[in-house]
């Protein structure tokens, strides 16, 4: 699992959790609130190795990335609070809409005017992505992602970043929203840290040949990319969701 969502992470710019948290309740059996927490521990890892690959190639911006960061913690913190707070069934319901709405968003979309000539020095940029940050945050605590997939997008569209500085700097701020989120999670008893750091070292590796392949393509390329599979992975949890059959309570 870890490798996967490493080999993602490095060529998408995002933690994994798309990916790992269907496999931990699919393989492990995890219940949905331990997969989104134990999805979110192993994003640290992984988001570690891939931005490091980014780094090394100078797609970070540290600025911009701080600032998501910031703002991440608080809303990551407010989102795996709440997470605690919904049934299995709303997770998944809000993590697949979150999916097809972001990818099918990627796919049509094209940076916009205002973002095409945002200044990423100025207050009012930096102001932006604290934004973004606090938005991706409340996603990555309630979904068990690391929030690239709101952080990336938003980027490129409001920021005018393109698609792989956007990425590397995702993975800068993701690792600020995982450990604030973890961190919430440890506390309430939902994260085991020996298998989380298992499946966080299976994708150090396959974080960084997944940063070689993204450095290789062009951004229009990588955002198409991004945007199909973001898109497909949230049709099938809520075409699962819809076919799920609904527990009846017993009677007394």
């Amino acid at each position: 699992m870890g490798v996967v969502a490493g080999l993602l992470s490095g060529v998408l710019g995002v933690g994994g959790g798309i990916i790992m948290v269907p496999l931990l309740t699919g393989f492990l059996a995890l219940d949905q609130h331990r997969a989104h927490a134990h999805s979110l521990a192993a994003i640290v890892l992984i988001a570690l190795s891939a931005a490091t690959g980014f780094a090394v190639a100078g797609e970070i911006d540290p600025a911009v990335g701080l600032a998501l960061g910031l703002g991440g913690i608080v809303g990551s913190t407010a989102g795996a609070h709440l997470m605690h707070m919904l049934s299995p069934r709303a997770l998944r319901a809000v993590f697949g809409l979150i999916m097809i709405a972001t990818g099918v968003r990627m796919f049509w979309g094209g940076v916009s005017e205002s973002g095409a000539d945002a200044d990423l020095g100025t207050i009012a940029g930096l102001a932006i992505a604290v934004g973004i940050g606090l938005v991706a945050g409340v996603a990555s605590g309630i979904a068990g992602i690391g929030g690239g997939v709101i952080m990336v997008p938003a980027m490129v569209f409001l920021l005018g970043m393109d698609q792989q500085l956007a990425e590397g700097t995702s993975l800068m701020a993701i690792l600020f929203t995982a450990v604030a989120g973890t961190r919430v999670n440890l506390h309430k008893g939902w994260v085991d840290l020996r298998q989380a750091t298992l499946i966080g070292l299976g994708g150090v590796i396959s974080a960084l040949v997944g940063v070689r392949f993204a450095l290789g393509l062009s951004s229009e390329t990588l955002t198409r990319v991004f945007g199909v599979f973001v898109a497909l992975v949230g049709l099938r949890m809520i075409m699962n969701l819809v076919h799920e059959p609904r527990r009846v309570p017993e009677s007394p």
